[in-house]
């Protein structure tokens, strides 16, 4: 590659990187309204819950044994429509999809969740043979 083409990509990548948004995170619940999700263990084995999210990386939402339950908070853009789960430092990670299941086999044994348009999930999960069922 020329010298001239080397200063034309460089050029190029700054300007990207200068332009304002580039890069930038949202971050915090500011404007975005709280969803809570609650999934009680009826089963008589631990569960554990996760999401998947933006770019194919899941994370665990939490564990219960019998008889526990696992409460997080969601966020949804009222603008857009789009379901946010916050991490440590409050960035916003669009969430995908999100289940329970059996811990240790939890996406072999998931009950895919849905969530009602800004209404709380207050869910119980039960054992159905080899599944998971949260209603």
């Amino acid at each position: 590659m020329s010298a001239k083409a080397i200063r034309l990509l460089a050029l190029l990548i700054v300007s990207i990187l200068a332009a304002p948004g580039a890069g930038a995170v949202e971050r915090g619940s500011s404007g975005l309204i709280e969803i809570p999700f609650v999934a009680r263990n009826s089963a008589t084995r631990e569960i554990s819950c996760a999401v998947s999210l933006a770019h194919w990386y899941s994370t665990e939402l939490g564990r219960a044994g019998p008889g526990a339950k696992i409460a997080v908070s969601f966020w949804r853009d009222p603008a857009d429509g789009t379901l946010y789960l916050l991490n440590e430092t409050g960035d916003r990670m669009a969430v995908q999809m999100a289940w329970c299941g059996f811990a240790g086999a939890s996406w072999e044994s998931r009950s895919v969740l849905a969530f009602a348009q800004d209404k709380p999930a207050d869910l119980t999960c039960v054992s159905d043979t080899d599944r998971l069922v949260c209603r």
